[in-house]
């Protein structure tokens, strides 16, 4: 399965995008997600240890995921990633699963565009 940034996190639209200025916790998590369920079993430390962040940096990160409904924590050390991030694969067939919401796009700073265009620049087409 290809775990690449090209082919999971940017066809959700600019609510990826968003997260991905933000932050690389999506692409941490998506790296360490289960495929069969979508999920991602990795505690705060340990996501603070993998992105060399603070505990702080990490829970701000995480909060703007929830936030455009991309992903959402099920219980301690246990995140659920959008099916749209996952092909469709959540932990449980009833799960409600939030809309994804898209950035407005005043909160884009200067600083976030020159950033996702840097990041865009070397990204191949995906179709």
């Amino acid at each position: 399965m290809d775990r690449s940034v090209t082919g999971r996190i940017w066809r959700p639209g600019i609510a990826a995008v968003r997260a991905w200025t933000a932050s690389r916790r999506t692409y941490q998590l998506l790296y360490l997600s289960d495929p069969e369920t979508g999920t991602a079993a990795i505690s705060q430390n340990e996501m603070c240890s993998e992105l060399g962040a603070s505990k702080p940096t990490v829970n701000r990160g995480f909060k703007e995921l929830r936030e455009c409904g991309l992903a959402w924590s099920l219980e301690d050390g246990l995140y659920q990633l959008h099916p749209l991030l996952t092909g469709g694969a959540v932990s449980s067939p009833v799960m409600p699963v939030p809309e994804i919401r898209a950035a407005e796009p005043g909160r884009f700073t200067e600083q976030r565009r020159a950033r996702f265009a840097a990041q865009t620049a070397n990204l191949a087409a995906t179709g």
